[in-house]
């Protein structure tokens, strides 16, 4: 590519000096292998886009402070590069924070280890940090700017703003960051369309402003006509047209209607738009980095409380390509409506061949968590009350505190924990006592254990008696005014009755390495959390799903990569196994159930997702 300069006013954009309709998808890199980047980039041209869209995760990116990773799927550089090579623009999207269902909008959970700093804000702690983070992240891409003959058109600064906070001091000081390192092309935000959300969120130095709303037909029109009414110097752009929904753990999971999407895109060309379909392909929220939403339900269920609702694993959301990064319905539909409005010939609705395979894997092996935590423990310490895990420099995972309830003989008294997130497990003596979900309380109980002022009772022995609290981080919320709140683990002592439990032994377990296992051949006990292993040949590079039926709620790692979250609360009920992750001879898979049934499991890999369905209630 030449050096380009893309320009705007009221009417439209421009690239050098010609008219210009921006037509784009939003693909992350971050969600796909490496080896996949071109076979969905090659799809979004073949439908006749000219741009990719995409973030920049900065929890992904900087997992430590001043350690940094740009390999491998985290590789920038090179899907920036790879844009360039098949003729695809880029409009950059490069954090600090970028919602996306991603595991507190991309923010780095470090952060909230400080209790007086306020994120997403002119507060100097935070711009310091956003500072030091784009002191390295910038000149990853700055070579890739299309004025210094790149694929990057424009940098949007931070994400839907408008939603969250009225700042105007923030959103200019991010500027002046990016501006300052050179970064010369157009800068642009993009807010829903609610005249607050466009005012608040519009960084006032003289960038483009985008509309996001959802692609049903209709909706259009109110959404630009707000673009209009608040940006006048801005061009008709619809910064995320949302052509599918996510997915939550416990929710249904209903696909949207291809036709009406692809109507809806007919209208926004109709109005002279440029835009971005969000998502063309999604793909997959690998190891912990699926967020969570707090609020109103997305279920439609009536009556449904405001709550926790943590993301499921697979990121398909019912986008244009697949999870895998093949066509869909929706795909053809839109690309008839492109071919129709550029006047040119339909094209025949052909699919790739999506090359699968299944198998069978039976989970001979097994260790139990508690056994193995000198394994998998980073940082042991004494507490007098339990703190949460940013305080000991985890982020992700898991984090066990012990405590020890002394001797005494009479009675039988609830014991719960106080001020958790996201999911607390109590173990007395090594036997399971009882499971407690964040704003649902106590979500089941062990056989035998009755209730105590509505609590599990736990009758005394006599002796003292140690309990365990393992605390999971099910997914940091994404989006809305609970982000600086979302620390995780427990800050508050467990109680028996009405009396605190004080000094804790705690443990994290950010579960990052399992290299120091030691399984053996058994079977699980029923709800002991536990580790079980397979070893299975298939054929490299080609993709499977594994089928979680038979598994509780844990996670699954396939020769080293966390594949992500399951639940059989579902809907999602299969996990995305990449082809690009397996070998002929010797795959390992591990299981981490924290709920297991107890007896043999043997996982179905399909030859095909199972994503859809009714979501039964989290526990």
């Amino acid at each position: 590519m030449k050096p380009s300069l893309l320009s705007f006013d009221a009417d439209g954009f421009y690239l050098n000096g010609e008219p210009f309709r921006i037509l784009a998808g939003e693909i992350h890199y971050f969600r796909s292998m490496p080896s996949d980047w071109e076979r969905r980039l090659l799809s979004a041209r073949d439908f006749g886009l000219n741009t990719i869209v995409t973030y920049v995760p900065w929890n992904s990116h900087e997992p430590s402070e001043g350690h940094f990773c740009f390999e491998n799927e985290l590789d920038l550089a090179a899907f920036l590069t790879l844009c360039k090579r098949l003729g695809l623009y880029v409009l950059l999207r490069p954090s600090p924070y970028i919602c996306s269902e991603w595991e507190l909008g991309g923010l780095p959970a470090r952060l909230l280890a400080d209790r007086s700093m306020t994120l997403r804000s002119s507060d100097p702690a935070y711009l310091s940090a956003v500072r030091r983070y784009y002191d390295r992240l910038v000149p990853e891409f700055l070579p890739y700017l299309s004025t210094r003959g790149g694929p990057i058109l424009a940098v949007a600064v931070e994400n839907e703003y408008g939603s969250y906070a009225c700042d105007d001091e923030y959103l200019c000081a991010l500027a002046a960051m990016l501006r300052e390192r050179g970064v010369d092309v157009p800068l642009y935000t993009t807010d829903g369309q609610a005249p607050q959300m466009l005012t608040f969120g519009r960084e006032k130095t003289g960038g483009f402003v985008g509309v996001n709303y959802r692609g049903t037909q209709g909706a259009g029109s109110s959404a630009l006509a707000a673009v209009r009414a608040y940006a006048k110097d801005s061009p008709l752009f619809v910064g995320e047209f949302w052509a599918g929904r996510s997915m939550h753990w416990g929710e249904p999971y209903t696909p949207r209607d291809a036709s009406d999407t692809a109507e809806a895109f007919r209208e926004a060309l109709a109005m002279g738009a440029s835009g971005s379909f969000y998502m063309f392909s999604g793909g997959t929220n690998f190891g912990f980095m699926g967020g969570a939403n707090f609020g109103r339900s997305y279920s439609p269920r009536e009556g449904t409380p405001d709550r926790y609702i943590p993301m499921a694993t697979s990121y398909d959301v019912d986008a244009l390509l697949d999870e895998a990064g093949y066509p869909t319905e929706k795909y053809f539909l839109c690309r008839d409506v492109l071919d129709d409005f550029l006047g040119k010939p339909r094209r025949p609705h052909t699919a790739p061949e999506h090359k699968t395979q299944a198998l069978t894997v039976p989970l001979t092996e097994c260790a139990e968590l508690f056994s193995s935590l000198d394994a998998l423990t980073t940082h042991r310490e004494r507490t007098h009350r339990p703190r949460p895990m940013e305080d000991f420099g985890e982020s992700y995972g898991l984090i066990l505190y012990t405590t020890t309830l002394p001797a005494f003989t009479e009675g039988a008294y609830n014991l719960e924990p106080h001020r958790y997130r996201d999911r607390v497990t109590l173990f007395a003596d090594g036997e399971y006592f009882a499971t407690f979900l964040r704003d649902r309380g106590l979500t089941r109980r062990a056989a035998g254990v009755g209730l105590f002022r509505g609590g599990p009772a736990l009758v005394p022995t006599g002796k003292e008696r140690r309990i365990d609290a393992l605390c999971e981080n099910l997914g940091r919320i994404n989006h809305g005014r609970l982000i600086p709140e979302e620390r995780k683990g427990m800050e508050e002592a467990l109680t028996y009755v009405d009396s605190m439990l004080f000094g804790y032994e705690t443990r994290t377990l950010p579960l990052d390495d399992l290299t120091g296992l030691t399984l053996a051949e058994g079977l699980p006990r029923p709800d002991i959390p536990c580790f079980l292993r397979a070893r299975f040949d298939a054929e490299a590079g080609v993709d499977t799903y594994v089928l979680t039926e038979g598994l509780g709620h844990g996670y699954l790692f396939v020769n080293g990569k966390n594949l992500g979250r399951y639940d059989e609360a579902g809907p999602q009920k299969t996990l995305y196994l990449p082809g690009a992750l397996l070998r002929e001879r010797d795959n390992e898979l591990i299981v981490l159930d924290l709920a297991p049934r107890g007896g043999g499991v043997t996982l179905s890999l399909l030859d095909h997702a199972v994503l859809t369905g009714e979501g039964q209630a989290l526990t």
